[in-house]
C-alpha cells in the first residue's frame, strides 16, 4: 500500500490516503487483487522457436498497480510511447512496478499502463521463466472517475471495468 500513497503524494492529491482508502478490502473480501506465479516452461524442440516467439501476448493490467518480480530468465517486453517493444531486462532484487489501466483513468493519463508482452528468449529458448506477480486492484464497488474531474474517462467501478476487459478478451 505504500506505493499507492506514494503515487497519492507524487500527484499531489489533496488526500495521500486517497488509493489506499479505495483498497481496503484487499485480502479479505470484494476485491480482485491477485497474488500468482507464473511459469513459462522450457521450449523443447528448437524448430519450434520462431523469431520473436511470443509466450504471453500483448496486453496491459487492468486495475491499479501490479508488482513483478521475475527471474534472470528475460523476455519481458513494454511498449514505449512510439508503439515500438523495448526489452526489459530483470534485475537482481528489483521488483518491476506496471501502472494499471484503472490508475491511467484516475490519472486523465498523466500515468500510462503500458501495453506489455514476453518473448521465448532467443539465446536460450531451453530456460525456464518463473515470474511472482502481484496485480493490485481497487475494490469492487470502488468507482473510478479522473481525479481532475475532467470527463475523458466515464465513471466505471472496478469490478465492472474487469468484467468488460474480459468480454474483450475472451
Amino acid at each position: 500500500m505504500r506505493v499507492l500513497h506514494v503515487i497519492a503524494i507524487a500527484l499531489k492529491i489533496d488526500s495521500p490516503d486517497f488509493f489506499e482508502k479505495q483498497h481496503k478490502y484487499i485480502n479479505c473480501g470484494a476485491n480482485l487483487t491477485t497474488l500468482r506465479t507464473l511459469y513459462y516452461p522450457p521450449v523443447q524442440d528448437p524448430n519450434a522457436v520462431l523469431p520473436k516467439q511470443i509466450r504471453c501476448g500483448e496486453h496491459s493490467d487492468y486495475g491499479s498497480i501490479t508488482l513483478l518480480w521475475q527471474d534472470a530468465c528475460g523476455g519481458l517486453e513494454v511498449m514505449n510511447n512510439k508503439g515500438e517493444y523495448q526489452s526489459v531486462p530483470p534485475l537482481n532484487d528489483a521488483v518491476l512496478i506496471n501502472i494499471g489501466d484503472l490508475m491511467q483513468r484516475w490519472t486523465s493519463d498523466k500515468l500510462l499502463s503500458a501495453k506489455h508482452r514476453v518473448l521465448v528468449p532467443e539465446d536460450n529458448y531451453m530456460m525456464v521463466r518463473q515470474s511472482v506477480v502481484y496485480f493490485v486492484h481497487p475494490d469492487d464497488e470502488c468507482v473510478v472517475v479522473p481525479l481532475d474531474g475532467s470527463d475523458l474517462y466515464k465513471p466505471i467501478t472496478a469490478l465492472q471495468h474487469v468484467l468488460d476487459k474480459f468480454d474483450e478478451t475472451y
